[in-house]
C-alpha cells in the first residue's frame, strides 16, 4: 500500500518537514512549559478539522471548555466542530477533580489508569469512524509519567502507536512537558520509540533579554526528510511566526 502523507498546515512546521509526514506516524512533541506545546498540537487539530477530518483530543492537563476556549481564540471554531461530532474530546482532567464540562465531552477518564486510557481512545475512535483519517491528540503524557513508572508509560505510547498509527493508520500527537533533566531523560527514551519527535524551548538570550522568543526542533522523522538546526519562532494573533535572533557577542 503506498504511503499517504499529511502536512500539518502550520507553515513553520511544513518549512522544517517539506514533503509532510506519514498519516501512520506517531509524533511526540516535548518541552519546557509555556515553550508553545499546547498551542501547537491545538492548530495542527485545527487544521485537520478544517480540512474535514475528525479529531479525538484527549486532555490531561487542562479541562475540555478551557481548550476550546483557547482554540476559538486563534479563530478555529471549536464550538461548532463540537456540534458537529467532529471534536471529540476524552476529558481526564476535570473528570478527576470534579469539573463538569458537559457540552464538550463525548468520555471521561475519572482515573489515571493506561489500560482504561487506551481502551476509551481506542473505542471513541471506532466508533466515529477515525480510520485512514483524522488525529488523535494526548495532551499530555506528563500527568501518567507523575503516577506511574516510566515503563508502564512506555508500553501505554507503544500500545498507541500499534493500536491507532499503524493498526488504523491515525496521525497521533503526544506532548510531553520536561520540567527537569530526568524528564528530559525520559524525552529521550521516548524519542527512540516514536515515529517522529521534536523538541520546543525558549530562546535563552532572547528570554533574558525579555523577549519571548521560542524554537523549535525536529530531531527525528521517520521517512521523510527534516530541515536540520533549531528554528526560533515567536507566537502572535497569526500563530507561529518565524523570527530572527541576533545575539550580541562580549569581547573579551
Amino acid at each position: 500500500m503506498p504511503t499517504e502523507w499529511i502536512k500539518l498546515g502550520i507553515q513553520l512546521l511544513d518549512k522544517l518537514l517539506p514533503r509532510g509526514l506519514p498519516r501512520r506516524s506517531f509524533m511526540l512533541l516535548a518541552g519546557e512549559g509555556g515553550a508553545g506545546k499546547s498551542l501547537i498540537v491545538q492548530l495542527i487539530a485545527g487544521n485537520m478539522l478544517n480540512r474535514g477530518e475528525k479529531v479525538v483530543y484527549v486532555c490531561l492537563d487542562d479541562d475540555p471548555e478551557s481548550i476550546v476556549e483557547s482554540m476559538e481564540s486563534r479563530g478555529i471554531e471549536a464550538r461548532r466542530y463540537v456540534a458537529q461530532g467532529r471534536l471529540l474530546f476524552i476529558d481526564g482532567y476535570g473528570a478527576r477533580y470534579g469539573l463538569e464540562s458537559e457540552d464538550y465531552v463525548a468520555e471521561r477518564l475519572s482515573t489515571l489508569d493506561t489500560h482504561a486510557a487506551a481502551a476509551t481512545i481506542q473505542r471513541l475512535v471506532d466508533l466515529n469512524g477515525v480510520k485512514g483519517n483524522g488525529l488523535v491528540v494526548i495532551d499530555s503524557l506528563y500527568p501518567f509519567f507523575l503516577r506511574y513508572e516510566p515503563t508502564v508509560v512506555y508500553d501505554f505510547v507503544n500500545v498507541l502507536r500499534v493500536s491507532l498509527a499503524k493498526r488504523r493508520s491515525v496521525f497521533t500527537l503526544a506532548t510531553l512537558h520536561t520540567p527537569s533533566q530526568l524528564y528530559a531523560e525520559i524525552a529521550a527514551i521516548l524519542e527512540h520509540m516514536v515515529d517522529v519527535f521534536a523538541v520546543v524551548r525558549y530562546h535563552s538570550e532572547a528570554l533574558e533579554a525579555g523577549v519571548a522568543v521560542r524554537e523549535i526542533l525536529v530531531k527525528k522523522a521517520k521517512g521523510t526528510p527534516i530541515s536540520q538546526g533549531w528554528t526560533s519562532f515567536v507566537i502572535t494573533d497569526e500563530g507561529l511566526v518565524e523570527a530572527r535572533v541576533r545575539v550580541k557577542t562580549v569581547q573579551g
